[in-house]
């Protein structure tokens, strides 16, 4: 599941989060303080909500009072006071709802990663629009709080690194078979051997495939766990890794029950059933494999489909309640 489908399906809770913060200053006195007072209560909320990287205040056209109040890691993207955000979605948004918005995922100038934002507009006595709360989040801070995985993000450098450092060990082993098996490959040139020793192509092709096999493994971990981001509230993250992983072994196994098919029928006859019950067990294996990819896709499917149908009421009962 890709971020943009996160923040679908939990798009009202996140609007219930953010809105929740940021409604707790939006209030006509907020636009009565001076400057520093307004941006000492943006400072205040912005320590009391960590998910939150960014607030500040609009006027009733659109442009900025005072400089942004900005988390610890964007201590660089303070400036913007005197800035018109009169062209920006979120102002034009929230003037034209007269509420509270929620925007859709978009990539932050300030972060660089995907945000989102919230704008509260801010009335006085007689409707008139005295300004513009805003404020932005990360999507993946927001959604990790909102799905309290916060802590386990907290720990994902540590599991990279390991997984980055293991992953090294891998493609060295990889590479070591390797070399071993262009040594063993020697083997073949020398004239004095005789046509029916098959010793050393067996050799260097049992070294070549032990080393592909490890280096797919590799690969797969750098890919997955370093990398690409993995999801690990989606099954599918999990069943792809072993595929790959196990499809990995299944080549290596073949290759080795195939050359012993080969071996033993020239040199040991008798115990060909030997290879041949490799090659049977390497064929369960992937039927086995195959039988698990189909029943986790499907379950997952179903899973998605209750999902996305529960998210279809949820949002015709929000428009119901806002026709009332």
């Amino acid at each position: 599941m890709n971020r943009f489908e996160q923040f679908h399906e939990s798009q009202r809770e996140l609007h219930i989060l953010l809105v929740g913060a940021v409604e707790t200053i939006a209030s006509p006195e907020l636009f009565r303080q001076n400057a520093a007072h307004q941006r000492q209560t943006l400072a205040h909320l912005m320590h009391r909500h960590r998910f939150l990287d960014l607030l500040y205040l609009l006027d009733a056209n659109g442009v900025q009072l005072g400089d942004n109040v900005v988390c610890s890691r964007l201590r660089s993207a303070r400036s913007g006071d005197g800035s018109d955000r009169s062209h920006r979605p979120y102002y034009r948004l929230a003037r034209s709802a007269n509420g509270p918005i929620m925007t859709e995922p978009y990539l932050s100038l300030a972060t660089n990663r995907l945000c989102i934002t919230v704008a509260i507009p801010v009335y006085d006595g007689d409707g008139e629009l005295l300004g513009i709360v805003v404020a932005d989040s990360e999507l993946d801070r927001a959604l990790s709080l909102l799905q309290e995985d916060d802590t386990r993000r907290s720990f994902e450098p540590f599991f990279k690194a390991f997984y980055a450092l293991f992953s090294c060990g891998l493609l060295f082993v990889s590479a070591s078979l390797g070399l071993h098996g262009l040594v063993a490959l020697r083997g073949l040139w020398q004239w004095q051997n005789p046509l029916s020793d098959f010793a050393a192509p067996f050799q260097a092709t049992i070294l070549f495939t032990l080393a592909l096999a490890v280096f797919d493994l590799a690969k797969t971990i750098l890919e997955e766990e370093v990398l690409l981001r993995k999801d690990v509230r989606r099954h599918s993250s999990t069943r792809r890794t072993l595929t790959r992983f196990i499809a990995a072994i299944v080549i290596a196994v073949s290759i080795e029950g195939l050359m012993l098919v080969f071996k033993f029928a020239l040199d040991r006859p008798q115990q060909l059933w030997l290879p041949v019950l490799l090659l049977l067990a390497t064929a369960a294996l992937i039927t086995a494999l195959g039988g698990y990819v189909y029943l986790g896709a499907r379950a997952e499917s179903i899973l998605l489909d209750q999902r996305r149908q529960n998210f279809i009421e949820r949002s015709n009962t929000d428009r119901r309640k806002q026709g009332q």
